[in-house]
């Protein structure tokens, strides 16, 4: 029997917040497979893997929270395949696998939970291991039709090759995967460059980061000051030579300090004193990710712009960040999947926030998001749908964006896997 609960404590203020129907935690499959037989037609439900993402609760619809019964983790050391349930956070898997001196490349939070890698997964090593769907091995769930499945890389059948495919990057319009398994590396020292910069020294740091090889990659937050990462991973010599060389190269931007680190579970990205990573337990937010190729001669145009734009910005608390990807996560373009935008180099994120309850307040920090998107459409005209906007009016564009020429292939599927909409529309 799955038992319920209206009390329900995630990291996202917003669905922390909502007034929801209900919250189903103590499920098993055998539950999960009953209820969504049970489901009335249209009855949308919501899923809580780390709860980071606005869309895990919502007001008067029901939760379904993964974090204590599926939060199993298990490695394999004779095949280095982790096993880890829909409900573990990206922290608590690196942790685990601190034991084994194995890491995965997670993206710059700890918190999120399997949703990040559902969607795509960009990390700091994204450029030299791939994304994180990159490195699924098999899934384990329920479609939204009640029925299990059980789907491994190396053993596809030509019934479940469609549904591989739109797991690896949209697994949340399909069903819960209640258990994946994935691929993991050696742990490696990170050498990290970190500090404030200004809006030149950032010009030329774009420059010099669409250049750099696969073990390097640059992180950027642009807000009132900025703030930047570049992380290289010393895997071989080659990787000491260039980190040296870039060493020497780096001397000049004074106030970036270098640490090194034993594995990416060491860093902790953006300061505290930046006062904008900090979940606000007095503030709502949402987060718009795009996706674009090099800016090349269009750097000083971008750089522009993003100060235009953050000028613009209603309060302290919205910025706009930026990822960088390529390399192995581009050279992976003709593995299937549902992530299609596969050329993109780089992933800027909008980040508006606003006092919760200021019905006026959020109207204007929402209006700044999508004016700031306009604006950046001309660099990064894609979008990676990291986190779910069905209750935005710019829903439609963003799934159009994500998907291109698959969305009419995946609406097909989806409705032979959520025939009564039950799981986010497509």
């Amino acid at each position: 029997m799955i038992e319920n609960t209206k009390i329900f404590q995630v990291p996202n203020a917003n669905s922390n917040e909502a007034v929801i129907k209900d919250v189903f935690y103590n499920v098993n499959s055998r539950d999960l497979s009953r209820y969504f037989k049970n489901l009335k037609s249209k009855e949308y439900i919501c899923i809580c893997s780390g709860g980071t993402t606005s869309s895990c609760a919502k007001n008067n619809l029901i939760t379904i929270d993964l974090r204590k019964k599926f939060n199993h983790i298990k490695f394999n050391k004779r095949t280095d395949i982790v096993e880890i349930g829909g409900g573990t956070k990206m922290g608590d898997l690196l942790n685990y696998l601190e034991n084994f001196d194995r890491t995965f490349p997670i993206g710059l939070s700890r918190l999120p939970g399997v949703g990040y890698i559902l969607t795509g997964g960009i990390s700091p090593l994204s450029r030299r291991y791939g994304l994180a769907i990159d490195n699924l091995i098999f899934a384990k769930g329920f479609l939204g039709n009640g029925e299990y499945f059980e789907i491994n890389k190396n053993k596809l059948t030509p019934e479940d090759m469609n549904i591989w495919e739109c797991i690896k990057g949209a697994g949340q319009f399909f069903g819960i995967i209640t258990s994946i398994g994935l691929k993991t590396f050696v742990a490696n020292p990170l050498i990290i460059y970190e500090g404030f910069v200004n809006s030149k020294e950032l010009t030329e740091l774009i420059h010099e980061a669409e250049t750099f090889p696969n073990n390097m990659s640059l992180q950027y937050l642009f807000s009132d000051n900025i703030y930047i990462y570049i992380v290289i991973e010393v895997k071989t010599l080659q990787d000491k030579n260039i980190a040296e060389n870039y060493f020497q190269k780096f001397k000049k931007y004074t106030s970036l300090k270098r640490n090194q680190f034993k594995s990416i579970n060491k860093i902790q990205f953006f300061p505290r004193e930046l006062k904008l990573f900090e979940l606000r337990k007095t503030h709502h937010s949402e987060v718009l990710s795009l996706l674009g190729e090099d800016l090349n001669n269009n750097v000083e145009e971008f750089i522009r712009v993003i100060i235009e734009i953050n000028h613009q910005k209603p309060n302290k608390s919205c910025y706009v960040a930026s990822q960088q990807l390529g390399g192995a996560s581009y050279s992976s373009r003709d593995e299937e999947s549902s992530f299609i935008n596969r050329e993109c180099t780089w992933k800027p994120w909008i980040y508006t926030s606003w006092e919760k309850n200021n019905k006026k307040e959020k109207e204007i920090a929402i209006e700044w998001m999508n004016t700031s998107w306009e604006k950046l459409k001309k660099f990064y005209p894609k979008i990676h749908l990291a986190q779910l906007h069905n209750h935005l009016e710019t829903h439609n564009e963003e799934v159009h964006l994500a998907f291109g020429s698959k969305l009419n292939k995946m609406r097909l599927l989806k409705n032979f896997c959520d025939p009564s909409g039950n799981l986010p529309p497509l």
